[in-house]
């Protein structure tokens, strides 16, 4: 009678083994859980400037969820963008909420969910609108066109200030 478990064998159930530990090790590293019941939400987006998958969600300041899939639409040319969310199932989203995507001054991107304030709450797979926040950055942004707009004056004082200190009447006292 044969061994069933030849060396053969043996190690193509190493390999098989090994393989399922990766691919769950990829899941868990990438901050998918494939066995929990997450609800299942979607978001509108006119632009995702540094979003991505595994991006975390936050409401209030605490991590609820994950952003699972992102998807553009080529056909639509207004809110183009979708954005597939999984939130803990206990949580419950109502009717009105928006989801800003944050970025701050280190390049870090997250997904806050700012709650509306109806008593009417999203079904699963519903949908949620969806902006952009720049926080920091963006006010910044805006203040460029008043800055390049000082530019030459502060150009002029500089030069009078140098031409001032390079007076040799100034050096001898």
């Amino acid at each position: 009678m044969k061994k069933f478990f030849t060396p053969q064998v043996r190690i193509a159930i190493v390999a098989i083994l090994a393989i399922v530990v990766l691919f769950f090790g990829i899941q868990f590293l990438r901050g998918i859980s494939l066995f929990s019941n997450d609800a299942h939400y979607k978001i509108k987006f006119n632009d995702i400037t540094g979003l991505s998958t595994s991006t975390p969600v936050y409401a209030r300041g605490f991590k609820v969820g994950i952003v699972r899939n992102i998807d553009y639409d080529y056909d639509k040319l207004g809110e183009s963008i979708t954005v597939d969310i999984d939130v803990e199932k206990t949580l419950r989203i109502p009717e009105g909420t928006t989801a800003e995507i944050v970025s701050d001054i280190m390049g870090n991107v997250k997904v806050v969910l700012q709650f509306g304030k109806s008593t009417k709450f999203l079904e699963p797979n519903g949908w949620i609108d969806g902006v952009i926040n720049d926080g920091t950055l963006g006010d910044l942004k805006s203040m460029v066109p008043s800055i390049q707009k000082m530019l030459p004056k502060l150009d002029s004082i500089l030069g009078s200030v140098n031409t001032l200190l390079a007076d040799p009447a100034l050096q001898s006292s």
